[in-house]
């Protein structure tokens, strides 16, 4: 950089800029509007003489800085320059020059009239703004640009690509920049609130496509607008700079302070982060984003991003004139066709390597240079941009043309342009036309000249280029000139920047953020019941005088910002308040405000019914804080603790009395293989949640558990002393309204009260449907849009414990007469309790009879699922002869004299929409005690006569009767029941919206429904929309609907949390989601699919994201496959993580062994578990009984887990029930540690001795106790050490156990070919890859640089074939780049026609195998022609069956006729079989041989007892099925991969071309 020495050098430096900017910015700024035309050519390109809102911010910002560096003048000869009221004032001491004061202030004074100008423009479109607010529309936003002489727009609303939010964000940004540097630009309230409503037009930049920086939106320019990066980040820059400024200056009130809330700029940013370095979908990547990451925005807060986008960016765009725009960028290049504004998708290539290059990104260059301090950077591109200045010299007529640049003759439309040297010879005779001195003029393009493109085409960067017309760009000469000042040490970067945005990628991102959290109670007796669990809490009124409010009420006060009657606008758009601005607190007139976080909020956020969600929910909250808070003071985050989160807890439950049928009952581990779910538990997790945040630790977050007034000091504390000016609103009452809501309410939503017993229901008492009567439900799909299951529902045992709220919001219908969901916030005198019991009121009560649980017995012991199902209502499937028809009948006729009040239901067929039944439907339901029944028999009345029909036996409406099914399941946790009911009530998640954005704005489709009903998500949408495309007749399960919401609202908080998780994910398909949820189960449970749709529909809120979580978790599924999923416990110490998984044994020795050793010592004994699995020790070392689970049949470990019976009979009880789900003849290794035989239940006890545990039933305090057992066992038969609590640890008990016994075992009676009949020989990973493949397909989950490597393959080939469908080359590699999002997104289309997930996996393993062969082989290439993918994989299939089980295992077995040895040639099978014995080392399998048919035996006979394989046919053909799955579990690589398998069938397939040179 340059240093002048002497005062007299640097005035005469800024006496040169200044003659330099007069002439070439000053000179054309208007006199009436201040504005600035963009240029003052006008070519056959278009009329550059309008003023752009960006041109005119760029072309100001020379003339912004020159006045601050004469500003800087102050020397003895010089003058000093103070600021009065807001304006430049001097005082004249020895020798001021005065020449020097008049430029200063008539500098700062134009930019002041620009900037203005500007404002005024857009304050004429006030309406357009207020409309823009609530619908984003195209034809309502601001213009982009107007007239230069009169601020008028020049164009229609739909002529002009209007929408450019950078365009308002870079005038918010120098605004507050400008602003900052002590300019006063805003002069009344008026114009504060409009710039107010400007930060609400652009906070929504994040889900609002735009036509961009260069006015098309989508590169061909057809009018389609995009989410562009260089969009958001400007108005990241422009929110980030502009939040807390006060546009009054340093005397400006609270009422000139613009406010930016935390959240909205947190959405933009992460926004930004997620997308770069891509700009949209068609542009990969742009050189706007130069002015994002660097200077003026400064937006992206990380060095590597920063890095990596500006590496793209010269890689990609960079020349040596300039920058391309983007990629085939077709603009003023001389092929483009002038007479039109779009581009034909296939043309597009024709631009590629002869896109113009704008010079103009040279100068972002050189000032991202200066300001990050890289001088080399800095002269590098000073050298580059140095030949392309043009110097104003050597054009014959610009003097003349910069004088009548501002001709107001002809309204300014003359056509003028400067003769530029690539038309006339520089030096030119015509002096006296020329400037006086020498002016560095910057066109604004470069392009290659007709006779030069195919050169250009051919090696890229060869060619000489001639300048456009338009000279200079203003914008770029602006820059220019900023850049030259602070080279020459003119300016420095801190005066431009007084904000210091230029350190925003250098800040260290603050790892140590402590979030303070403030507990409180919702009464006295809650905050006593807390206490004796050691939990200190406060009361609403112990925080006096702070007052504590609902959320809602800050989203009513904000309300306000920016409210302006006169302008017409309406301030604030009324949205909620995300965590970051509910973590502040808030002064108003002295009087400080704290306000509970929205997701806790039941009115709003539906899923906090489920404490353990709410516990998963609150830790993503809490380092979603800790990661984003940028603001001074510590986060405060302020919880309300109610009786429904929390009332009714108890430390423990006795057994002594139960006999030995309960004590049975209690060994059910739930088939849905994810754990219990009492409520007490469910409350007890959450207590203990809170409870652990005492330890200031709460995973890897730092909190601080205190009480509030002790938070004060430290907190962020924000102004809403605006409020005090708004008049028209009453903030005041808003709040204190909000604090007396969240106290609590008398007036209840609920014209009734759950504490009702059914007894007082009048004509209640006494009659209850008699137990003795089973009615069964037969159900089948409904073909009215909103139909039964598919599948039979089973009634799991239920605590009638009601507490919680409301599971989905009420987007739904309004209930037609007086019953509606109750407030959260229950009266602090009147806490929820079962409605089942308590005082007797006159309040209207439930219509329907209470649900009752009923004596439970054990369905079929082999084939039941572990769901026990009582002996009233068991709901079982059955054909209907025509139409969908529920069937209800009496199966239990032990007491028949006890008939049904009509007399007639034993037997009762009800076809929804047939009317027929309606009277007997309704006698049922009024006498049913079960909430299954009453929801089936409801949606039989809804589907004949629709939700107002009154139902006279119980005095309501359809509508009225479903929100009470709903009400009460939900307190019963009966999930099916709650999502049934929702979906009938067609209830939609209030943030459903929110969280569908969070994963558009990712660049992640979204689908709802299937096949034909597919609805396709790319943009956010509204609620309304929303509730048409779920509830519109997709679902033929009416709970499908509640799931896909549930499953949105997960797949959101997963993407906010750990965007990595969704790597290589471009689709998300919500109905092929579920599918890979009821897979998962259908897998844990071994059971089909209708039984695992029923237990999907089941599992709580927490343990579907839990699945959902382990299906999203991608490659580590092969590793390691989940068996079972469990509640996560880590707060209570029983389970850290939330899965254990199903892995394969690390075998030290023989892999067909597998050798256990295990010891315990108690409490005296040195407090001891140890667990060795072939010499690997096993992690598991809690309290209690520490159990591992082993599967001996597929040689895998499933389950890792402690159960610290020492605290908890709970988790006696959870330990009963892992070993009831166990199936016979699994391993089982159990070792105590410390005690556990405090809390040890007879269920317990009894469920031990289910593994052969004898010495379990001595075991006492302390004592130590380990054991070998078997699912099934004889009790006695385990090998076991017990010794008492003074006799030292047990000794080491160990066991061998051969894997192939077990296996042998297993494989007795299994027909071949078969899974199990050949598993032991052909190479598989014991169903993981399978499991990987197909939650993989369900995700559509690619590798990385998958697309890129597809369009390679796509560019060279004629195109890809899937049965009848075919992405041709043309025009998709004509119109598309490689790493395009367009182009991903036609592959996605492309493979989606695959139904199956692992096959659709298999195809894209495919193109990858191809793309490999291309890399490592580069001589070779695919001849183009059409390459069919189904038919490679088939190829590949067969010859991995052809190898393993044609001609034997290994490949040395003897093929069947036409086969041979060793060979893995795809072979034709006949009738005719050959007997063959294959090598002793083979592992024995063995199946009886049937019919006198001759038999193949593979194996060791002498290891299979000599069984042989009974088969007719073991040819491909007929066994293709099973080829595929077990082809679909191989792993990738290896010679036995998938890899291997494709690549050898791709080299005999593909019409490959090698080029020998």
């Amino acid at each position: 950089m340059l240093q002048y020495r002497s005062q007299s050098s640097v005035r005469k430096r800024l006496d040169y800029y200044y003659r330099a900017i007069n002439a070439v910015i000053l000179n054309r700024q208007n006199p009436t509007t201040g504005l600035i035309p963009a240029s003052v050519a006008v070519t056959t390109h278009g009329d550059y003489r309008d003023a752009w809102v960006r041109d005119n911010v760029y072309s100001i910002m020379a003339v912004f800085g020159l006045a601050l560096a004469y500003r800087r003048v102050d020397d003895d000869e010089g003058r000093a320059c103070k600021r009065i009221d807001g304006l430049d004032r001097s005082d004249v001491s020895g020798g001021v020059d005065d020449e020097d004061e008049t430029r200063a202030d008539e500098l700062e004074h134009a930019v002041v009239k620009l900037m203005r100008g500007l404002l005024f423009c857009m304050m004429r479109q006030a309406p357009k703004i207020e409309q823009f607010k609530k619908t984003q529309g195209l034809n309502d936003c601001l213009h982009a640009k107007y007239n230069t002489a009169t601020g008028d727009t020049v164009v229609g609303d739909s002529e002009w690509g209007h929408l450019q939010i950078d365009a308002t964000s870079i005038f918010l940004l120098a605004l507050a920049q400008m602003t900052a540097s002590g300019m006063l630009i805003i002069y009344t309230t008026d114009e504060v609130d409009f710039v107010q409503n400007l930060v609400f037009y652009i906070e929504r930049a994040y889900r609002t496509p735009d036509y961009g920086i260069w006015e098309r939106g989508n590169k061909i320019n057809h009018g389609e607008p995009e989410l562009n990066s260089s969009s958001i980040g400007m108005a990241v820059a422009a929110l980030q700079a502009i939040n807390g400024i006060n546009l009054f200056g340093s005397r400006g009130g609270p009422s000139s302070v613009i406010h930016v809330l935390p959240d909205e700029i947190t959405r933009n940013y992460t926004t930004l982060h997620s997308a770069l370095p891509r700009e949209s979908n068609s542009k990969e990547i742009d050189a706007a984003l130069l002015s994002v990451i660097g200077f003026p925005a400064f937006a992206v807060g990380d060095a590597k991003l920063v890095k990596k986008t500006r590496d793209e960016i010269i890689e990609k765009l960079g020349g040596k004139y300039g920058c391309k725009r983007f990629l085939r960028d077709g603009h003023q290049t001389v092929l483009e066709n002038n007479s039109r504004l779009h581009y034909d998708a296939h043309e597009l290539k024709i631009f590629e390597n002869i896109e113009c290059e704008w010079p103009l990104f040279f100068t972002y260059f050189i000032l991202d240079g200066l300001f990050s301090d890289n001088e080399h950077q800095v002269e590098e591109y000073r050298a580059k941009l140095e030949p392309l200045i043009i110097d104003s010299a050597t054009l014959v007529d610009f003097g003349q043309f910069i004088s009548d640049s501002m001709s107001e003759s002809d309204d300014g439309r003359g056509l003028k342009t400067p003769t530029s040297p690539g038309f006339t010879t520089p030096g030119s005779t015509h002096s006296e036309s020329k400037l006086p001195e020498h002016i560095p003029l910057i066109p604004e393009l470069y392009y290659v000249p007709h006779h030069l493109v195919e050169a250009e085409k051919k090696n890229n960067h060869s060619q000489a280029r001639m300048a456009n017309d338009n000279l200079p760009l203003v914008w770029a000469n602006s820059l220019h000139t900023l850049g030259n000042l602070i080279y020459e040490n003119l300016l420095s970067v801190a005066e431009i920047d007084p904000l210091g945005r230029r350190f925003n990628a250098r800040k260290t991102q603050s790892s140590d953020t402590v979030v303070q959290v403030v507990l409180l109670a919702e009464d006295t007796n809650l905050q006593s019941m807390l206490s004796m669990y050691g939990l200190e809490t406060q009361t609403m009124e112990q925080v006096h005088p702070i007052t504590v409010s609902h959320p809602q009420g800050l989203k009513e006060v904000y309300s306000a910002l920016g409210r302006n009657a006169k302008l017409g606008l309406s301030g604030r758009p009324k949205r909620p308040v995300g965590s970051l601005g509910t973590s502040r607190l808030y002064r108003v007139q002295g009087h400080l405000y704290a306000f509970t976080p929205h997701f806790m909020d039941n009115e709003e956020f539906y899923l906090t019914s489920d404490n353990d969600y709410l516990i998963s929910i609150f830790e993503q909250e809490l380092a979603f804080v800790r990661q984003y808070w940028e603001y001074p003071g510590r986060p405060t985050m302020v919880v309300l603790l109610t009786h429904a989160m929390l009332g009714g807890l108890s430390k423990s439950r006795t057994f002594h009395t139960q006999n030995d049928s309960e004590a049975q009952r209690l060994t059910t581990w739930r088939k849905t293989s994810l754990g219990s779910s009492p409520q007490k538990d469910n409350k007890r997790n959450l207590l203990n949640f809170f409870m652990t945040l005492r330890s200031g630790v709460c995973n890897n977050v730092r909190v601080r558990l205190g009480r509030l007034s002790e938070m004060v000091n430290t907190s962020c504390i924000e102004s809403l002393d605006f409020l005090v000016t708004k008049k028209d609103i009453d903030w005041l009452g808003i709040l204190r309204g909000a604090a007396d809501r969240r106290k609590g309410r008398n007036a209840r939503k609920l014209g009734l009260n759950e504490k009702q017993t059914q007894a007082a229901t009048p004509g209640g008492s006494g009659s209850r449907t008699p137990g003795n009567h089973r009615w069964s439900m037969r159900r089948q799909s409904s073909t009215f849009g909103t139909g039964f299951s598919l599948a039979s529902l089973t009634t799991p045992a239920v605590n009638t414990e009601l507490d919680g709220d409301n599971y989905f919001g009420s987007h739904a219908r309004t209930p037609s007469e007086g019953f509606t969901l109750p407030s959260p916030h229950a009266s602090a005198a009147e806490p929820s309790e079962p409605y089942s019991s308590g005082k007797r009121h006159k309040k209207k009560a439930f219509k329907l009879k209470d649900h009752e649980e009923p004596r439970v017995t054990r369905k079929g012991s082999g084939a039941g699922l572990g769901v026990w199902t009582p002996d009233l209502n068991t709901l079982e499937i059955s054909e209907a002869p025509t139409g969908d028809t529920v069937s209800l009948e009496n199966d239990d006729d032990d007491d028949s004299d006890e008939s049904s009040p009509d007399g007639n239901m034993d037997s009762l067929g009800l076809t929804l929409g047939d009317p027929s039944s309606m009277e007997a439907a309704q006698n049922m339901l009024s006498i049913s005690v079960n909430l299954y029944d009453q929801i089936d028999l409801l949606q039989y009345l809804l589907s004949c006569q629709g939700a107002d029909y009154f139902v006279n036996n119980l005095d309501a409406t359809v509508q009225t009767l479903l929100e009470e099914v709903y009400f009460k399941s939900l307190q019963l946790k009966l999930w099916s029941i709650v999502r049934q009911a929702a979906g009938l009530l067609n209830k939609v998640v209030n943030s459903l919206t929110i969280n569908i954005t969070d994963l558009v704005i990712r660049q992640k489709q979204i689908t709802i429904g299937s096949g034909l009903t597919e609805h396709f998500i790319t943009t956010p949408l509204g609620p309304d929309v929303l509730s048409q495309m779920i509830y519109d007749g997709n679902f033929d399960d009416v709970r499908e609907g509640p799931v896909v919401q549930e499953v949105l609202i997960y797949l959101g908080s997963f993407i906010r949390a750990d965007p990595e998780m969704f790597e290589g994910i471009m689709r998300l398909r919500t109905h092929f989601l579920i599918i890979a949820l009821r897979e998962e189960i259908s897998r844990l449970n071994s059971c089909d699919e209708t039984d695992a749709v029923e237990h999907l529909m089941q599992l709580s809120p927490f343990e579907l994201k839990s699945l959902l979580g382990t299906v999203l978790s991608g490659p580590t599924l092969s590793a390691n496959a989940t068996n079972t999923l469990l509640r996560n416990q880590s707060v209570s110490g029983r389970l850290s993580p939330t899965m254990s998984g199903r892995r394969p044994l690390n075998s030290g020795g023989s892999a067909a062994e597998v050798n256990i050793k295990v010891q315990s010592g108690g409490y005296h004994s040195g407090s001891f578990s140890k667990i060795l699995i072939n010499e690997s020790t096993m992690s598991v070392s809690s309290r209690g009984i520490n159990m591992v689970a082993i599967d001996p049949v597929q040689g895998v470990l499933i389950e890792s887990v402690s159960f610290d019976t020492h605290i908890s009979e709970d988790e006696s009880d959870d330990l009963a029930r892992l070993v009831d789900w166990l199936q016979p003849g699994m391993i089982v290794i159990c070792s105590a540690k410390d005690d556990c035989f405090e809390h040890l239940t007879s269920a317990a006890r009894l469920a031990l001795k289910q593994l052969g545990s004898e010495l379990i039933g001595d075991l006492k305090y302390r004592d130590s106790w380990c054991m070998i057992g078997e699912k099934g066992a004889e009790p006695g038969t385990a090998i076991e050490a017990h010794k008492t609590f003074m006799d030292g640890p047990t000794a080491v008990i160990e066991k061998t156990i051969d894997l192939n016994q077990y296996k042998a075992k297993a494989n007795v009676q299994t027909s071949f070919p078969s899974p199990s009949a050949i598993a032991a020989f052909v190479p598989n990973s014991s169903g993981r890859w399978l499991r990987r493949r197909k939650n993989d397909g369900s995700l559509n989950r690619v590798p990385d640089k998958f697309y890129p490597r597809v369009w390679r393959i796509l560019s060279r080939s004629a195109g890809f074939r899937i049965g009848s469908n075919v992405l041709p080359r043309d025009p998709i590699v004509s119109e598309k780049t490689p790493e395009e999002f367009n182009f991903a997104l036609a592959v996605e289309n492309f493979l989606g026609v695959i139904l199956d997930p692992a096959e659709r996996q298999i195809a894209v393993e495919t193109l990858m195998v191809i793309a490999k062969i291309e890399d490592r082989n580069p001589g070779m290439e695919v001849q183009p022609e059409v390459i069919d993918l189904p038919i490679i994989m088939r190829e590949a299939m067969n010859k991995f069956w052809v190898k393993w089980v044609v001609n034997g295992p290994g490949g040395r077995g003897q093929g069947v006729p036409g086969g041979v040895p060793g060979s893995s040639s795809s072979t034709t099978t006949t009738a005719a079989t050959t007997t063959t014995t294959s090598s002793a080392s083979a592992t024995a399998t063995a199946s009886a041989v049937k019919g006198g048919i001759q038999a193949v035996t593979i194996g060791n006979a002498a290891a299979s007892g000599a069984s042989a394989l009974a088969f007719t046919e073991v040819g491909f053909e007929h066994h293709e099925h099973l080829a595929r799955r077990m082809f679909y579990d191989l792993p990738q690589e290896g010679k036995e991969g998938t890899f291997a398998y494709l690549a050898r069938a791709a080299l005999k397939l593909l019409p490959y071309s090698i080029d020998l040179e």
